[in-house]
């Protein structure tokens, strides 16, 4: 899950889109994207668009693991 600073720009998310292939997914939903990579993302030419500079904004990346348990000490 990518955190950004601010909304993408619609051609930015058609750009994520293009790039995803086989199994690879990628949603946009307000200022953050959720990205799937089921075969890792070594090779994945989506994970290196997400990656850096590539999103044109600040951004911040956690796997889904650490969002869930961040949410739950939230909670707390």
């Amino acid at each position: 899950m990518t955190f950004l600073e601010k909304a993408p720009a619609a051609e930015l998310v058609r750009r994520l889109e293009a790039v995803a292939v086989g199994k690879e997914r990628v949603v946009h939903i307000g200022r953050e994207l959720y990205a799937w990579h089921p075969d890792g993302v070594a090779r994945s030419k989506l994970a290196v668009l997400m990656a850096g500079k590539g999103l044109g904004v600040t951004a911040t990346a956690r796997n889904w693991r650490t969002v869930t348990k961040l949410l739950e000490l939230a909670e707390q």
